[in-house]
């Protein structure tokens, strides 16, 4: 069950670094984002809100999280 998981976790991880790869391309994000790092700077952040949310977190500590998260993200 966890390699099942862990599987499907690096196939989401592959789309988006995909997805940021294309959009790159196409000019809708900037040139200079790695694809790989963003994508997995994305990924921790969905697990380690995962985290947080199943350790009792309030909405509000996630929503900030997020807001934060997306400091990183390309204008």
């Amino acid at each position: 069950m966890q390699r099942a998981l862990a599987e499907i976790r690096l196939k989401i991880e592959g789309r988006l670094r995909n997805k940021i790869a294309d959009d790159k391309t196409m000019l809708r994000l900037k040139p200079k984002p790695d694809a790989d790092a963003l994508a997995g700077h994305v990924m921790a952040v969905i697990q380690g809100m995962s985290t947080l949310a199943r350790d009792g977190a309030t909405t509000e500590k996630l929503l900030s999280v997020a807001s934060a998260a997306m400091l990183a993200w390309p204008s």
